[in-house]
């Protein structure tokens, strides 16, 4: 009898590449804490994330509402390109 093997390897072609991101926070019945400022203890605001992350960022990391976040063009482009090997 021949064990039945997982593959260890993903391959997808350029068109099974996914076309959205998925916001887990979106279908949590309990949302987690929100993040924190470190000097005021207080929930951080667009503002204060704004010296870290671009406004499409900030947007997707305090959205917990929207459960498919699309891959813009140019980063599926990217991923085109540079994504050879198998996930």
């Amino acid at each position: 009898m021949s064990e039945k093997k997982i593959p260890y390897k993903i391959y997808l072609t350029e068109n099974e590449l996914p076309g959205a991101w998925y916001n887990m926070r979106a279908d949590m019945k309990e949302k987690p804490a929100p993040l924190l400022n470190p000097g005021t203890g207080k929930p951080l605001t667009e503002e204060e994330l704004s010296p870290v992350f671009c406004d499409e960022l900030i947007r997707q990391e305090l959205d917990n509402d929207t459960p498919y976040v699309e891959i813009p063009e140019e980063i599926r482009d990217f991923y085109k390109m540079y994504r050879p090997s198998p996930l």
